[in-house]
């Protein structure tokens, strides 16, 4: 989203060196100031249409502010850091509609064959959710490791041994034992069950298995987060009284000098 002034070669016509340095001064600060009502309203709008957005993306949003020699302000998705995915990349199905991108822990999963290609990942009912309905990154990075699949993502290295394994599935006094098992509709394991991870949990008397990810077309989402929509109608609104603000405090430090 950029916010900038345009037309202004008539105006600096008829004004001096001075009154062109304060009001270019005034005009910056202005567009900035529009820049972060932007990003506020931007902000606002994310916590109405996504069902508990986390602290991660509500902080996603970056001003780049306005300058006396580059009248305009520009409010974007910040780059990602370390492992986390660049916030465009989340913010992008939801503005333009269209199909998800793949996330990293899938494309893992697809490596090892776990995952066919072309299908994606969503939570099963007994999917360990975090406070943002996602998948806990704990699960996420315990079933990777349990399927030789940690190697593949940054920060995570550990892969379960077989030993590891037989432990989990044996369990302790305090914790039942338990293993994941894989339905891939080729007869293989588990076979029966929907394409997915299932986590499979023993009992004295038998077993339980429960879906962990379900695995699914392509999904596409529909343009919920009017970004630009939202972005052009707060500029309008606000830039007015910003720059009649800025043009005020451009003459009264002006004046004290």
């Amino acid at each position: 989203m950029r916010v900038e002034i345009k037309g202004l070669d008539q105006l600096f016509q008829k004004l001096d060196d001075f009154e062109k340095s304060q009001f270019l001064y005034a005009a910056a600060r202005a567009i900035t100031k529009t820049g972060q009502d932007v990003k506020d309203a931007l902000i606002k709008e994310m916590s109405r249409v996504f069902d508990r957005p986390t602290p991660y993306v509500l902080g996603s949003l970056y001003v780049r502010p306005a300058k006396k020699n580059d009248l305009s302000a520009f409010v974007y998705p910040k780059d990602a850091r370390g492992k986390a995915t660049p916030a465009k990349k989340l913010l992008y199905p939801e503005t333009e509609g269209g199909p998800r991108h793949i996330k990293r822990f899938e494309r893992a999963l697809q490596a090892r064959g776990i995952l066919p290609r072309g299908m994606y990942v969503t939570p099963g009912a007994a999917a360990d959710l975090d406070a943002y309905g996602n998948i806990s990154a704990g699960q996420i990075r315990q079933i990777l490791s349990y399927f030789g699949a940690a190697e593949m993502t940054m920060g995570y290295t550990a892969n379960m041994t077989e030993k590891d394994k037989a432990r989990l599935a044996k369990g302790t006094k305090s914790k039942r034992g338990f293993a994941y098992l894989v339905s891939n509709g080729r007869g293989e394991r588990a076979s029966h069950l929907p394409y997915g991870i299932y986590k499979r949990t023993g009992f004295a008397w038998g077993s339980a298995i429960k879906p962990i990810f379900m695995f699914v077309r392509k999904p596409s989402y529909k343009s919920i987060y009017k970004f630009f929509e939202v972005g052009q109608k707060v500029a309008g609104e606000t830039f007015s009284k910003n720059f009649r603000e800025a043009i005020n405090e451009a003459l009264r430090t002006s004046r004290l000098k």
